[in-house]
C-alpha cells in the first residue's frame, strides 16, 4: 500500500511539474509569436433587468458647481412619492438591488423620506439605498438623513451616504460656487459618521478648477481618517454640462501627468477595494489616450430614471428613451435598444466616468501576464533567466545605429535622477556624434516618458517589469546601470538580470555613476556583487562606494566618476537667471527607517526630536537672516520613494501652521525648476542627497542634513571638501 501511495506522490509531482512547464512554455510561445489578443465586445442585452437604478429624484440644486449647468435650471414639479412607486413596480425593476438617490441636490426635496419609503415597498427585495448630498444647508441635510436612517432602519434596508467635496477649504468652495460649503460638508460627513454611525464616504470630481487641489484633499483625508473617492468630470447629459468643455477633460501635459502621479497615489496608499483600484488604473489608461479598460454596470444591470420619469440607459451619453410616467419602462427599455448599441459604440471605449464593474476578460488577461513576470522577474530567478530569454524576440534596430538601453529605477525617479538621465545620455551622444538609439527601461513608463518629455530626450520607454528587459538586454550593443543607489531594493533585479541575460548574448554591460549601499541584507549584497563582477565597465560616483566594492573582491578597474547629474547641472548653470530672492529654501523629504538603527519605537521618538530640531533650524535662519519668504520645493513627486510634497504638507501644518512667510510648491518639480528656485534663494536647505549635489554644483549657499548617517551626503561632501555644510541629525536631535 506504501509503495501505492509513494508512486501515486511521484505520478502527482510530474503533472504539476508538466503543468508548470506547459504554462511557461504556452507565455512564452505567446510572446515569440508577437499575437495581441483580442477581446470581445460586451454583449447587450434587451431582455436583462438593471439590479442598479440611479434615481435623480431632483432637477434643481443650490451648488453652483463650474463643472455642472444643473443649477441653472428651472424649478419644476417632480415625480411624486406615488407615482415613483407606481412605476418602480413595473416588471423591469423586479431585480432592482440597489437604488442611489442623486439629483441636483436631493435634500432640497421635503418629501426625501417618503421617496425612500414608497422604494422600499415598490421593491421589497432591495439590499441597499443610498444618497449624494452638497451639504450646504448644514442643518436641513442632516435632518433629512436622518429621517431617511428612521426610514431604513425601519424595513432593515441598509443605508449609506456620499458628501461632495472637491478640495479642502476655499478649494472646495470655488469649485461649488458657494462660500462656506467645505465647513458645511466636512461637518455632515463627521454627523453622519460619528452619530448616525452610517457607512459615509466623500465624493471628489477633478475638473481644470482643482487639478492642483486634489492631493491636499487625500492628504485632509488621511489626517482626518476619511474615506472618499476621486472621479474625473466627464459631459453627463443629466447635468447639461456639454458646454462646459473648457473645465471637463480639458487638461494640459502638466496636469495630465500630475493627475496620473495622483491616481497611482491612490492606489498605492489610499484605497483597499480592488474594484476601485481597477477604476483609477481605467482613468490613468485614458488619461494616457487609451481606452477604458473597466466594464461597466450600465450595459445591462443599470438604468438611469429622471426626476419628471425620463428613462435612459446610463447618465453620461444615452439619449432620453422614454418617459416611465407615460408607458412600461420595460417597454420603453426594449423598444428603444438601438440607442443603447449607439452608445456602446461610441462612448463606452472613451467613457471615463467612474462606474465600477466585475472585471473584465481584457483586465483579466493583464493580472494574469503581470503575475507571470513577476514570478520571474525577481533576483532568484537569475539563473533560470538566461534559458528563459532564448524565447523572447530580438528587437530589430533603427538605421543600423549603435542601442544602448538605460536601466536603473527609472519610473521612479527624482528630479535627481532625471538629471542623472540627462547627463548619461549627453555622455553617450557625445562618444558617438549624436548617432545613437536610445531605449530606456522604466517601472512606471508614463513617469520616464514625462522625464524625456522634459529634458528633451528622444528614447524609446519600455516596461522593466516586462520581458521587454530581456528582449532589450539580448538587443541593444551596450546596457548601462544608470546611476543611483544600488541597495537594498527587491528591483536590483532590473540590472542583475539585463547583466545576465546581456552577457550571455555577448553585449557590454556598464555599472555608470552608481553609488553602493546601505546594503542590510545578505540576498541584497550578493546581488550587487554579482552586478558589479557582471560589468565590462564601473563609474561610480563617490570613493567610499569604490571601496566597498573592492571589498567585495572586484579586482577590475574602478573609476571614480562623481555622480552624472553634476555634469548635467554644469551645462545648464549659465542658462539659470542668477538674480537673488530675499528667500530661504527647503528641499526636505521624509526621515525612514531604513536610515535608522534600532528598532521601530526608538525610531519614533527620535524622528519627533528631529523635526522638532530641524524646524527651529529652519525658522532661525529665516530669522536671522530677515527673509521675506520661506519657500517648500520638492526633489521628488511620486508616491513610489515618497512625494516629498506629502511630507512638507506635514510639515508645514505642524510646525509652520501660522507663519505667513511659508510658501509651498504643490506644482511639478523638473530639474529646470529646481535649479532655478536654488539659483534665486539666500539659503537651501537640503536634504535629499540630490538636493544637496545640486546646490553645492549650481555653487549656492547650502545645508546639508545627512539624513543617511554617514552615508552617501557624508560621501558626496568628503569628495568635494565641503564636510563644514553638514548638519548630522543626531546633532539636531541633541538640541531638544
Amino acid at each position: 500500500m506504501s509503495l501505492k501511495l509513494e508512486l501515486y506522490r511521484i505520478k502527482e509531482k510530474g503533472k504539476k511539474k508538466l503543468s508548470k512547464y506547459k504554462q511557461e512554455f504556452l507565455f512564452l510561445r505567446k510572446l515569440y509569436l508577437g499575437k495581441e489578443p483580442t477581446f470581445p465586445t460586451p454583449i447587450l442585452d434587451s431582455s436583462s433587468k438593471p439590479t442598479v437604478l440611479n434615481l435623480n429624484i431632483i432637477d434643481s440644486c443650490n451648488s453652483k458647481c463650474t463643472m455642472c449647468n444643473i443649477w441653472k435650471r428651472d424649478e419644476e414639479l417632480e415625480i411624486s412619492p406615488e407615482q415613483l412607486k407606481t412605476v418602480l413596480s413595473d416588471d423591469l425593476y423586479s431585480e432592482l438591488l440597489h437604488v442611489g438617490v442623486t439629483g441636483g441636490e436631493p435634500t432640497l426635496r421635503e418629501d426625501l423620506p417618503e421617496v425612500y419609503q414608497k422604494i422600499i415597498e415598490a421593491v421589497p427585495n432591495i439590499k441597499g439605498l443610498s444618497i449624494i448630498t452638497n451639504a450646504i444647508v448644514e442643518e436641513d441635510v442632516k435632518k433629512r438623513i436622518l429621517e431617511v436612517k428612521r426610514v431604513c432602519d425601519s424595513h432593515n434596508v441598509p443605508f449609506s451616504a456620499m458628501v461632495s467635496i472637491d478640495g479642502v477649504a476655499k478649494a472646495h468652495d470655488n469649485v461649488r460656487g458657494t462660500p462656506g460649503n467645505f465647513k458645511t460638508a466636512i461637518s455632515v460627513f463627521h454627523y453622519i459618521k460619528h452619530e448616525l454611525d452610517l457607512p459615509v464616504s466623500f465624493g471628489c470630481t477633478i475638473s481644470k478648477i482643482n487639478v492642483w487641489d486634489a492631493d491636499d484633499l487625500l492628504f485632509y483625508a488621511k489626517q482626518n481618517n476619511m474615506y472618499g473617492r476621486f472621479r474625473i468630470a466627464e459631459t453627463i447629459n443629466r447635468l447639461y454640462n456639454q458646454n462646459r468643455g473648457k473645465v471637463i477633460r480639458n487638461f494640459d501635459n502638466d496636469e495630465t501627468y500630475n493627475l496620473l502621479l495622483f491616481f497611482e497615489k491612490l492606489k498605492q496608499s489610499f484605497e483597499t477595494n480592488s474594484n476601485f483600484k481597477r477604476t483609477y488604473s481605467s482613468i490613468q489608461n485614458i488619461l494616457q489616450g487609451g481606452d477604458r479598460l473597466i466594464g461597466c454596470p450600465y450595459h445591462n444591470k443599470g438604468i438611469v430614471l429622471g426626476s419628471k420619469g425620463q428613462l435612459s440607459y446610463c447618465a453620461p451619453k444615452s439619449k432620453e428613451i422614454g418617459n416611465a410616467l407615460d408607458q412600461s419602462s420595460r417597454k420603453i427599455y426594449k423598444e428603444q435598444f438601438a440607442e443603447k448599441e449607439r452608445i456602446l459604440k461610441e462612448n463606452c471605449s472613451s467613457c471615463i466616468h467612474d462606474y465600477h464593474a466585475p472585471i473584465t476578460q481584457r483586465e483579466i488577461v493583464l493580472q494574469e501576464d503581470e503575475k507571470f513576470y513577476s514570478k520571474y522577474l525577481k533576483i532568484e530567478q537569475s539563473k533560470k533567466i538566461v534559458a528563459m530569454a532564448r524565447w523572447i524576440k530580438k528587437i530589430p534596430k533603427k538605421d543600423s545605429l549603435p542601442r544602448i538601453f538605460i536601466v536603473g529605477w527609472y519610473g521612479t525617479e527624482t528630479v535627481g535622477d532625471k538629471a542623472i538621465l540627462g547627463g548619461i545620455v549627453d555622455h553617450y551622444k557625445s562618444e558617438f556624434n549624436n548617432k545613437v538609439e536610445f531605449i530606456i527601461g522604466s517601472l512606471f513608463p508614463f513617469v520616464t516618458e514625462r522625464t524625456c518629455y522634459e529634458l528633451s530626450i528622444k528614447a524609446t520607454v519600455v516596461s522593466t517589469k516586462t520581458f521587454e528587459l530581456l528582449a532589450y538586454a539580448k538587443s541593444s550593443d551596450i546596457i548601462v546601470m544608470g546611476g543611483g543607489p544600488l541597495m537594498d531594493l527587491n528591483e536590483l533585479y532590473i540590472p542583475l538580470l539585463g547583466f545576465k541575460v546581456a552577457k550571455a548574448y555577448r553585449k557590454k554591460t556598464v555599472v555608470f555613476g552608481c553609488g553602493i549601499g546601505p546594503l542590510k541584507s545578505k540576498k541584497f549584497e550578493s546581488a550587487v556583487k554579482e552586478i558589479l563582477k557582471l560589468s565590462n565597465v564601473i563609474k561610480l560616483r563617490d570613493k567610499n562606494s569604490i571601496e566597498i566594492a573592492k571589498s567585495y573582491g572586484i579586482t577590475k578597474q574602478i573609476e571614480f566618476f562623481g555622480d552624472p547629474a553634476k555634469k548635467y547641472l554644469q551645462a545648464i548653470n549659465q542658462s539659470l537667471n542668477k538674480e537673488q530672492d530675499n528667500i530661504i529654501t527647503c528641499y526636505l523629504r521624509d526621515w525612514t527607517l531604513e536610515y535608522f538603527n534600532g528598532t521601530q519605537e526608538a525610531f519614533a521618538v527620535e524622528k519627533q526630536k528631529f523635526e522638532e530640531g530641524l524646524a527651529k533650524l529652519i525658522k532661525k535662519h529665516a530669522d536671522d537672516k530677515n527673509v521675506e519668504r520661506i519657500e517648500f520645493h520638492h526633489m521628488h513627486n511620486f508616491v513610489i520613494g515618497n512625494d516629498d510634497r506629502d511630507f512638507s504638507r506635514y510639515f508645514i501644518q505642524k510646525y509652520f501652521k501660522n507663519d505667513e512667510r511659508v510658501y509651498f510648491n504643490k506644482k511639478l518639480s523638473t530639474v529646470a525648476n529646481i535649479a532655478q528656485s536654488m539659483k534665486k534663494s539666500r539659503l537651501n536647505i537640503c536634504m535629499r542627497f540630490h538636493s544637496v549635489l545640486f546646490a553645492h554644483t549650481l555653487k549656492t549657499d547650502f545645508i546639508a542634513i545627512d539624513y543617511t548617517l554617514g552615508g552617501k551626503i557624508h560621501a558626496y561632501l568628503k569628495d568635494n571638501d565641503c564636510l563644514e555644510k553638514k548638519i548630522v541629525i543626531h546633532g539636531l536631535i541633541k538640541e531638544q
